[in-house]
């Protein structure tokens, strides 16, 4: 390899996207915030398992502002959430009911993999079952747990691109009768894209041989809801309000879940989201969840306790994932807004 190389890709780069602003904005987090960011924060955030709870709910890409504005009504209505930030109660602390305590903490990751990379990937956890409707649980840590209950293969909605709030409520209640001794995490897709109730803010996700940027490489088109607000091509408004909405949709289910099943629930996420907040050191404005990069709405998540009888958990021993088709977990991922 020449020492001209590196100098040469940059430069066909730069010849081939200097004029597309995602591509910068994209080269900005990765050269620039994810560095900064590495050594500033390295990998501080809340270790969950050595938290203490017994049924964690995970709600994917989930703000900590956006959860405090919808949860304040405890049947998960967000129908101020076109007034202020997120509604009427803006940012404000949420009530303890129905939460038994309430606070903010720091994630592990500004992404799905990053989260799960820094709590258990390292690690095996034979006293704990995974329900995920995320298909990283599968890809970075599906050997870590007793057993992990993949709620995107069983349940993916193929119309919607999606697994539904009621699925992953269904197989938590299923896993709970089945491991009574065993923690649960339940991991619920929403309020992460795509967007239940708004078909109209549907796109067409990832292209598999797409190498560039997050668009489609021909046509240039927006393949996520956040790349297509930062083109201008959706107004923000119309965005926040499916945001919130996504959160209105899984809030009964996750809820429900977190009061019924035995134990002290947490209910939490595994990351937030970006809507155009510019990231220290520099003055751009980024969008959706890089991984890497730091900032409050990225890691900053909710963490709320409901209390109840705690459940007698012990250790079993792990098992092997049985693995699921690499490209089905490429496609569903795809369909997720998310790159492979």
């Amino acid at each position: 390899m020449s020492v001209l190389d590196p100098i040469r890709y940059a430069v066909g780069e730069l010849r081939t996207n200097y004029d597309d602003p995602v591509w910068r904005r994209k080269r900005l987090a990765d050269r620039v915030v994810r560095p900064v960011h590495a050594r500033w924060h390295g990998t501080d955030g809340l270790d969950i398992p050595a938290a203490d709870w017994d049924v964690l709910v995970v709600l994917d890409g989930c703000r900590a502002d956006l959860f405090e504005a919808g949860a304040l009504d405890a049947g998960g209505g967000l129908d101020g959430a076109d007034g202020g930030e997120w509604g009427d109660h803006g940012s404000v602390p949420i009530d303890p009911t129905p939460f038994d305590a309430y606070r903010r903490v720091t994630a592990r990751g500004s992404a799905t993999p990053e989260w799960l990379s820094g709590n258990f990937a390292d690690g095996t956890f034979g006293d704990t079952v995974y329900v995920s409707a995320n298909p990283y649980v599968a890809r970075i840590c599906g050997d870590a747990f007793h057993e992990v209950r993949a709620v995107w293969e069983s349940a993916f909605d193929a119309d919607m691109g999606t697994v539904h709030p009621a699925a992953v409520a269904a197989a938590a209640r299923a896993a709970d009768d089945a491991h009574p001794h065993k923690r649960l995490v339940v991991h619920f897709m929403q309020p992460h894209y795509p967007f239940l109730g708004h078909p109209d803010l549907q796109f067409a996700g990832i292209d598999a041989d797409q190498v560039l940027g997050k668009r489609d490489a021909v046509t240039g088109e927006p393949h996520d809801p956040w790349e297509a607000l930062a083109l201008g091509r959706v107004d923000r408004r119309r965005l926040r309000r499916a945001y919130a909405d996504n959160l209105a949709a899984v809030l009964p289910d996750a809820l429900s879940v977190a009061r019924d099943l035995r134990g002290r629930s947490v209910v939490t996420a595994d990351h937030g989201n970006l809507l155009g907040e510019r990231a220290w050191p520099i003055p751009a404005r980024l969008y959706g969840h890089p991984i890497g990069v730091r900032t409050p709405a990225l890691v900053e998540v909710p963490w709320a306790v409901v209390d109840g009888e705690r459940r007698p958990v012990r250790d079993d021993g792990v098992a092997a994932l049985d693995p699921a088709d690499e490209a089905t977990i490429d496609e569903r991922l795809r369909r997720l807004g998310y790159r492979k």
